[in-house]
Parts: C-alpha cells; sequence; structure tokens
C-alpha cells in the first residue's frame, strides 16, 4: 500500500463528501438561478437580455454541480483505503478572504466595478501563487473592463459604477 502525496498529487483535494456536497449545492443554486431567470421578461432586441444571461449561468452552474459530483464519485472510488490529509492554505484563504473585503469596501465608497473586481483578481491570482504585480492587476482590469462592458451595452443592465465607468460612458 502506498503513502498518500502532501504534495499535490492525486491524492490532494478536499474528501469526496465535501465535493459531492459542493455538487448538490451547485446543483440547487443552477436551479434556483434558472427558476429566477423564468421570472424575467424576455429581452426586446433579438430575444437576447437578462432572462438568456440567467440561463446561461444557470447552465455553468449545473456543469460545475456535476463535475463536482462526477469527481467525488471518482475520488471516492480511487480513495477507498488511504485518506489523504492535506493541511488547509491559510495564507491563500486569507488573501481571498481580503480579497473579498476589499471588494466591498471598493464598492461601497463607490471606486466602481472595474477597480473592484481588478482587485478581486489580483488578489485571487495572488492567493494561488502569482506575484502580486503590475500583471496581475491589468489582466484584472482588462477582465472585468469587458465584464462591465458587457454587462452595461450588451445586456443594458447596471454595474456599480465609478471614476472609471464614467469615463467610459
Amino acid at each position: 500500500m502506498t503513502e498518500p502525496s502532501l504534495d499535490g498529487g492525486a491524492d490532494a483535494g478536499p474528501r469526496p463528501t465535501v465535493t459531492a456536497g459542493i455538487g448538490v449545492a451547485l446543483l440547487a443554486l443552477a436551479a434556483v438561478v434558472l427558476y429566477d431567470a423564468m421570472d424575467l421578461a424576455p429581452g426586446s432586441v433579438r430575444g437576447v437580455g437578462p432572462a438568456a444571461a440567467m440561463r446561461l449561468v444557470a447552465a455553468f452552474i449545473g456543469l460545475l454541480g456535476v463535475a463536482h459530483l462526477i469527481t467525488a464519485y471518482r475520488r471516492r472510488r480511487a480513495a477507498a483505503s488511504v485518506r489523504a490529509t492535506v493541511p488547509a492554505n491559510r495564507a491563500a484563504l486569507a488573501w481571498v478572504l481580503g480579497a473579498l473585503a476589499g471588494l466591498m469596501l471598493i464598492l461601497q465608497v463607490g471606486g466602481g466595478f472595474i477597480v473592484a473586481a481588478a482587485w478581486l483578481f489580483a488578489l485571487t491570482a495572488r492567493s494561488f501563487g502569482a506575484p502580486l504585480g503590475i500583471k496581475s492587476i491589468g489582466i484584472g482590469a482588462a477582465l472585468s473592463t469587458t465584464v462591465y462592458l458587457f454587462f452595461t451595452e450588451v445586456l443594458s443592465l447596471g454595474l456599480p459604477a465609478g471614476p472609471l465607468e464614467r469615463l467610459l460612458s
């Protein structure tokens, strides 16, 4: 019998029951999002509107839930006799929680969606090991600007506006 690896190998990750629980929660969330999308009016231009975006989001969440359930099943079969105990990465968790707290603070003080989402991206990337620098901030700013323009211009949905958003519109 082999010893489980603690270096991020095949045995690393949450227990199968945790993964299955996350999968069930994601499927329930997808059902709630889909149910809410049914109440939205269809878009006035070519049938694309908030309801279409919500259905797409529900589909992606549902796919993630199914993927979690499949992963849990495979891990349960593979780890029938061996349990891997991987210590929690508390530093990475602290970076992500700090990123979320900063996102809320930036939105509360009127910094706008683009700055807040770029902050969230950069610090989450830091939690995964990327250095906190201009590259992470630039990628986060480019992605958040794209998301902002898609939601405001294509879907006509309002996101929190700050100085950069007012400059774009």
